[in-house]
């Protein structure tokens, strides 16, 4: 059981950042182990506690290795506030703009989809292969003669409508913005930047949000391993963020849809052949 979500935290910061689809690894773990017979049987609230743990985790891993960055938007909030046009402004502004379609899309979610659609196999499945393929159409379908500097508005928009498409589970928020950038045609590395920093408040305000249900509930369960989830978390996701920042430099995303369409079939596989499907309870 504890052996179980040891392995969710440590995937979790591993997948958060890397365009392969969290929540497609998640459902395959969960199905594997109620296949292999582990005990599955966690309650909403310990799942709660442990998923805001490792926001946590993952917050701080990519706030810390981007704090140049995080701290030039700061200032870039000061500018606007001041009536200044600046670099920093403009990253800001993009942070800003990129975001709010989301943070509203998620909220209607929040309020209105039903918790079995939030993770069903086959739609993380589907999922999976489908913005996957998109992300190999977008990486050699268009050119790289941009970069973060070229940014502007319009630009902030397409991030943050195509972000929204992250809602749907199996799509990968890294991944359906690093097609944005791409289709933008920004070149690969200045396009995972701005992915991984778009992330900040993308999981920033799912952590809060799921915290605030903690708090209302007042059922905080699990805190050790809540504990031990948010460093494991933290770890793997800063290992994950270094390794996939050095990779994008030397080589294109095909890699990483190769193994996406892996993961879509496996989980597929579990669902319609094996016959199990244990997504884990949310």
């Amino acid at each position: 059981m504890v052996a179980l979500l040891i392995i969710q935290s440590v995937v979790q910061g591993i997948t958060e950042f890397l365009p392969v689809s969290s929540s497609g690894h998640l459902v395959l773990i969960w199905s594997a182990a109620a296949w292999m017979g582990v005990d599955t049987s966690f309650s909403s609230a310990e799942m709660l506690t442990l998923n805001v743990a490792l926001h946590v985790g993952t917050l701080f891993a990519v706030i810390i290795y981007f704090w140049r960055l995080v701290w030039a938007a700061v200032l870039g909030g000061v500018d606007m506030l001041r009536w200044r046009d600046t670099d920093n402004c403009q990253l800001f502004m993009f942070l800003v703009i990129a975001s709010f379609p989301l943070m509203v899309a998620g909220l209607l979610v929040a309020m209105f989809a039903p918790d079995q659609w939030l993770l069903n196999p086959l739609v993380v499945a589907g999922a999976t292969l489908i913005f996957g393929l998109l992300l190999l159409f977008a990486d050699i379908g268009f050119d790289s003669r941009r970069s973060a500097n070229d940014i502007g508005l319009l630009d902030a928009l397409v991030f943050g409508l195509m972000q929204c498409l992250a809602l749907i589970p199996g799509t990968s928020r890294s991944g359906i913005t690093l097609t944005a950038g791409r289709m933008l045609s920004i070149n690969r590395t200045d396009a995972a930047r701005l992915s991984m920093l778009l992330s900040i408040p993308a999981i920033a305000t799912a952590g809060g949000f799921e915290g605030l249900q903690l708090v209302a509930a007042g059922d905080w369960a699990f805190n050790r391993l809540a504990l031990i989830g948010a460093g494991l978390a933290f770890c793997s996701a800063m290992a994950a963020i270094w390794l996939f920042m050095r990779f994008i430099r030397a080589s294109d995303l095909l890699p990483f849809v190769i193994y996406r369409v892996v993961l879509g079939l496996a989980i597929f596989a579990f669902v319609l052949v094996i016959g199990v499907s244990a997504p884990p309870p949310i």
